[in-house]
């Protein structure tokens, strides 16, 4: 019914010397519920995944990959897991912008010059919203946003 890699978890019960019934004390669950959850004939809850990985003292990611059956982590269904260092793209030296002070004004137009020293008209986009909104000297971009902002109700 379920993937779940059964395997995994009986393995991590051998680790630690514990059994099926050791699981199902910890969680305070019936020991029957816990086998037929490690065979996938039941699902398992957000807080027994908590619980499992606290008694195994492993991460819950790791808990919740070994639940659904795939070893490799979380991937959508139809996505290839990820591997780390395969298909990384390699990053380009970064690309030099230009600046207004890169503007030639010819023929009552404004052009860039190109990588190769051809001339490129610029959009007339280009440039539109230059001084249309200032930030105060004193304004720290940097701070916290207002935690109220956004609030539809009032605490009670």
């Amino acid at each position: 019914m379920i993937g779940i890699d059964t395997a995994w978890f009986h393995r991590q019960l051998n680790r630690r010397n514990q059994s099926v019934r050791g699981l199902a004390r910890f969680m305070n669950v019936d020991p029957s519920a816990v086998s037929r959850m490690l065979k996938g004939e039941r699902k398992m809850s957000a807080e027994e995944q908590d619980r499992i990985a606290a008694f195994f003292g492993v991460s819950v990611e790791e808990v919740a990959a070994h639940r659904r059956g795939e070893p490799s982590g979380f991937s959508e269904s139809k996505q290839e897991p990820y591997q780390a260092g395969i298909g990384t793209p390699k990053l380009e030296p970064p690309m030099k912008m230009f600046t207004e002070a890169d503007i030639i004004h010819k023929d009552g137009k404004r052009w860039m010059e190109g990588p190769d020293g051809t001339l490129l008209e610029l959009h007339p986009i280009f440039g539109c919203m230059k001084g249309t909104m200032t930030i105060p000297d004193d304004l720290d971009l940097t701070a916290p946003a207002d935690p109220g902002w956004g609030k539809v109700y009032e605490d009670d």
